[in-house]
């Protein structure tokens, strides 16, 4: 089709100057959209604990000040629907964020972009309106003067209305076409269409329409002329406006045959809506009710729409305190039509969660969802969490999850992320299919990437940059992409407008073919052959930041993810001790769904403004609490013993501080002890702690024998050495650590040593979330000075010696340690901390030669160079490491441990490890206040695979010291080193579930002993039985039962039969 002739009155216009025209005459059309509207009166404001007040439209609220702490304050009033009025619609601005409810039954929630509300009532029905409110926009900021703008009942003009709708998405097709010839066909196609339409000229019916277009050109005179009635059209003009419509329509179709869809979209309703982030978890729970309010409502409107909803956290709070609401929902996802997706408790950081954390975020989210909804996910929905770690693909396939998709990765600031559609493969070799779409449109609110919108420059930008088109295997089909709409960050969700152009542009002159669609059936239909491979972790190059911001919090994370670990350990072994756990299991099961809804990707991360941290840290020190107290009792006993016991799948030596100030026995062996702050060091390297087994101590009568094994300091000119039979470790005069020798005579570091070191934190854009890269580099910082030196503890088990710095307004004092028989120097860290945008790391200077470093993550390891040869490389600068970073060469190492840091960064043959930080948005008292954390050093010769995971364990989880009734486990393992992942009930108490993991990559066989007569099935991290038999073996009174073990597996198996305490 050639480039049609203009009429003549257009000839000499550019496509611009064309489009200019006709938008002039699609804001007439808006301002005539409603044929007629009242305004609401007699509205009545209540503030929580308050008596009703009278408000009037136009009048600020009576009261604002803690109408979001106490509760939302409601409007409230009744109107009877005038003669005339079919179909009315509310029109409705109250100043702020809030829900809409009518006694008619019609609900939904009102911000800026979801304004209109249907009302199902005939003329001369009374409607009575109540509006839940907040002063509060979507994305929490705070509105200080609110007050009732708008509140009216309109009665639209439908054919007005959708010939304006058919005109502005004609203009905006034409606009994101600009240059191709079907925008020149589109555009006459318009003009063709209005140029026969008749319009209302005399004055009166412009002075009632002080609306876009009209009123608009006179907002800005010396004086507004006062509006007028609004005069309805009459019926010829609205026989023209149909006229004008068909004629469209028409045109619309001989160009669709000759400009087909290129591309093609599956549609899929979305409202993400951050659990916490500029907002608490409170508001959270109002914005999940405004907005499914709203989705359900545009359900029964619009039938083919569908829409996907994450988080079974989201859905538990909407159960819990809109039932009604709930049941609607339930009913949408049988029909099919609304889908939870995610298959997780929430939409968890990937970088910082663990891995026994991410298995639950699993088990509990799947659980629900088969529970609630009789369907489990089979895609993890992850848009907008900051990287990925390189365990999660084999940990999906065990939740039931095959699909994997984010957008997040678009957003890489040095290399992009090369595929669409993919296969990701884990660190075991397990593999999900990958996909992303990228919609680098951020300027609206609420609106871009995840968060689309149904428009000609979201769908144009997302085909755009599609790439996964040119993926092969298609099969027959065409090739789309999927794509999510609707208001998020702060819900809100999808709008009628984004539907009203949808079943405009499903198919469309020149536009991508559209159709809704459920994610999982869309997966299902994805190419599976010949598709690229990324193995490993999914690095995100932004947001490094959030592996440091807010570190009381992610302390509290890591401490809270061990002891729930260490409880549900207890539990275990009480059970089979003949203890009735089903109390204690239920509580415990509460303090980890705390635990995972403070994993969220914004609250863990630290990017969350201060009202979140304020009941985030309370919160879970209560859940460590809570499971401390759950795991003592199951431990616990009476009497003068003690029992020391070891949580864990690694022989460990008997090193504990336990109570009181005497001394004590194992059976007749008295034990070497020192007292120490917080009771009584003990040390016995020749006494083992058998793995999840124990050691019984009394208190002994006679003194504290010569330990066989000391720690040993030395005061000599050059500074304080700290040692023992493992390694010596001298503090300078001024504090510096300066070196550390091992045993063999190695200097583990440096010429640099450890320091600590500050750095100017002001990211170019989003502070809590970002770091600069100059931060790996020491030599770009400042030093923090040399302190005043104690000797606090000389021995012979513990040597300890105290190093307190002032800098600036802040005070860092670090306590470093030497123990008898430990391989490891131990830093122990607490700040008085007052900085603003600035940063503190500690540097390690490692006398080791690597191209690569191995750090810790979710139930494995990975590497990350030290160089910065390429682009992607540098990119690395700082990354997530869990308990350790190691540099190590051949025969040599040291890892540098931690007990709730993540932010490392490996350059050269330095090590680091991020401490503090001070942005101050969202949150500008972050991290301010006390800090208390523990890192440290240990030189180790021959690979990092011989002992730093066991001494990470061992500083994260020590052995705990419990009353003299911790029960013997009836089950060992032997073979290849393994982890313990969990020792857990059975959530449908068929037993006990072991869990462990291969933690080095190495390959190999495990053999699990256990009494006659228990039964072993391998089980998925949801519980599910595997189909795949254990080889088993008698011997003696015992079974044993052979596992192979892949490099990094994660193996789940069901015991049964040892309930109460023996086989059944």
């Amino acid at each position: 089709m050639t480039t049609p002739d203009r009429t003549p009155t257009t000839w000499h216009l550019t496509p611009e100057q064309r489009r200019i025209v006709l938008g002039r005459q699609l804001a007439e059309l808006r301002a005539w959209a409603d044929r007629a509207h009242v305004e609401l009166t007699g509205w009545h404001f209540t503030f929580p604990g308050d008596a009703p007040v009278p408000l009037r439209v136009g009048q600020p609220w009576p009261r604002v000040d803690g109408a979001v702490e106490g509760g939302p304050v409601v409007f409230e009033t009744s109107f009877v629907v005038p003669a005339g009025y079919e179909r009315p619609e509310l029109d409705l601005d109250v100043g702020g964020e809030g829900l809409v409810r009518l006694s008619t039954g019609d609900a939904g929630g009102l911000n800026p972009h979801h304004r209109r509300f249907p009302v199902a009532a005939r003329p001369g029905e009374t409607v009575t309106v109540r509006i839940e409110a907040v002063p509060k926009g979507l994305f929490g900021a705070h509105n200080p003067e609110p007050r009732l703008r708008v509140a009216r009942l309109a009665q639209p003009e439908p054919d007005v209305a959708a010939l304006a709708m058919d005109l502005g998405v004609l203009l905006d097709v034409v606009q994101g076409l600009e240059g191709q010839v079907v925008a020149a066909h589109l555009l006459t196609a318009a003009e063709d269409a209005l140029a026969g339409l008749t319009w209302p000229s005399d004055a009166a019916a412009y002075a009632g329409r002080p609306g876009a277009g009209v009123g608009a050109d006179m907002g800005s005179l010396w004086s507004t002329p006062q509006p007028g009635e609004a005069l309805p059209l009459s019926r010829d003009v609205l026989q023209g406006v149909k006229q004008a419509r068909e004629k469209l329509t028409a045109r619309l179709k001989q160009l669709l045959a000759a400009f087909p869809p290129q591309g093609a979209l599956a549609l899929s309703g979305h409202a993400h809506l951050d659990l916490a982030w500029l907002w608490p978890f409170a508001e959270t729970r109002r914005k999940g009710a405004r907005t499914f309010e709203t989705v359900l409502n545009l359900m029964d409107r619009y039938p083919d729409m569908t829409f996907n909803q994450s988080s079974a956290q989201l859905y538990a709070w909407i159960e819990q305190d809109h039932p009604e609401l709930f049941a609607r929902i339930a009913e949408r996802v049988r029909e099919g039509r609304w889908e939870p997706v995610g298959g997780m408790w929430v939409e968890p950081d990937a970088a910082m969660t663990g891995g026994e954390s991410m298995s639950r975020q699993l088990l509990y989210g799947q659980r629900y969802f088969q529970e609630k909804f009789g369907r489990r996910s089979t895609v993890a929905w992850l848009p907008d969490t900051f990287g990925f770690t390189g365990q999660l693909p084999q940990l999906l396939r065990q939740g039931g999850i095959t699909g994997f998709f984010t957008t997040k990765l678009s957003w890489n600031e040095t290399t992009a992320f090369p595929h669409d559609v993919w296969w990701w493969e884990g660190i075991d070799g397990s593999r999900v299919l990958g996909h992303m779409f990228k919609n680098d449109i951020y300027g609206a609110e609420a609106l871009g990437s995840y968060n689309g919108d149904i428009s000609a420059e979201h769908l144009l930008r997302v085909t755009g940059h599609d790439r996964a088109a040119a993926a092969p295997g298609w099969r027959g089909r065409a090739p789309e992409t999927l794509f999510t709409y609707g208001l998020g960050d702060g819900a809100g969700g999808p709008s009628a407008p984004m539907l009203e152009r949808y079943e405009r542009l499903r198919e469309y002159p020149g536009m991508p073919r559209l159709r809704h669609a459920r994610v999982d059936g869309f997966y299902d239909a994805l190419p599976t052959t010949g598709l690229p491979v990324w193995v490993g972790e999914l690095y995100f190059q932004l947001h490094r930041g959030t592996l440091s911001s807010q570190g009381r919090t992610k302390r509290l994370h890591r401490q809270l993810e061990a002891r729930l670990v260490e409880a549900d350990v207890a539990l275990a072994l009480a059970r089979w001790a003949g203890q009735d756990d089903s109390a204690a299991r239920a509580e415990l099961e509460t303090h980890w769904k705390t635990h995972l809804l403070h994993e969220f990707h914004d609250v863990l991360p630290g990017s969350s403004i201060r009202e979140v941290y304020a009941e985030a840290e309370p919160t879970l020190r209560a859940a460590l609490d809570g499971a401390t107290a759950i795991r003592d009792a199951a431990l616990g006993g009476s009497g003068d013993a003690v029992t020391v016991v070891n949580p864990s799948l690694f022989p460990r030596p008997l090193t504990a501080v336990l109570p009181g100030t005497g001394t004590w026995r194992a059976g007749n062996t008295p034990l070497p002890a020192q007292a120490v702050e917080g009771g009584t060091l003990v040390v016995a390297p020749g006494i083992t702690v058998p793995p999840l087994g124990h050691v019984v101590l009394t208190a002994g009568t006679a003194g504290s024998p010569e330990p066989t094994e000391t720690a040993t300091l030395d005061e000599t000119p050059e500074g304080l050495w700290l040692g023992n039979a493992s390694l010596r470790v001298l503090i300078t005069p001024d504090g510096q650590l300066a070196r550390l020798v091992t045993a063999a005579g190695r200097d583990a570091l440096g010429p640099q040593g450890h320091r600590l070191v500050a750095f100017r934190d002001l990211p170019r854009a989003w502070e809590a979330w970002d770091i600069n890269p100059d931060t790996q580099d020491a030599a770009l910082g400042e030093d923090l000075p040399g302190g005043t030196v104690t000797v606090l503890e000389r021995g012979p088990l513990r040597v300890a010696v105290q190093v307190i710095r002032s800098w600036r307004s802040s005070t860092v004092t670090q306590t470093i340690r030497v123990t008898a028989g430990s391989p490891r120097v131990d830093i122990h860290t607490h700040a008085e901390w007052h900085e603003r945008r600035t940063l503190i790391k500690a540097f390690v200077d490692v006398n080791a030669r690597s191209d690569f470093a191995t750090v810790e993550t979710a139930y494995g390891a990975v590497r990350r160079p030290t160089h910065r040869n390429q682009a992607s490389d540098a990119a690395t600068f700082e990354g997530s490491a869990h308990r350790f970073a190691d540099l190590s060469e051949p025969g040599f190492g040291l890892a540098l441990l931690n007990d709730g840091r993540y932010g490392h960064a490996a350059y050269g043959s330095e090590l680091s490890v991020t401490l503090l930080r001070g942005p101050i948005y969202p949150d500008a008292h972050a991290d301010l206040g006390e800090h208390e954390f523990t890192y440290a050093l240990l030189p180790h010769a021959g690979e990092w695979t011989r002992d730093v995971v066991r001494e990470a364990t061992d500083l994260n989880s020590p052995l705990v010291v419990a009353g003299s009734a911790a029960p013997t486990p009836p089950v060992r393992l032997e073979g290849l080193p393994v982890a313990l992942g969990t020792l857990k009930a059975a959530e449908d108490g068929s037993g006990v579930i072991l869990r462990v993991y291969e933690p080095h990559g190495a390959r190999g066989e495990v053999t699990l002993y256990a009494p006659a007569g228990v039964t072993v099935t391998r089980v998925t991290l949801i519980e599910d039985d595997l189909p795949e038999a254990i080889p088993s073996t008698p011997a003696g009174g015992d079974t044993h039962w052979t596992l192979t073990v892949r490099p990094f597996e994660v193996i789940s198996v069901r015991l049964s039969g040892l309930e109460v305490g023996r086989p059944r």
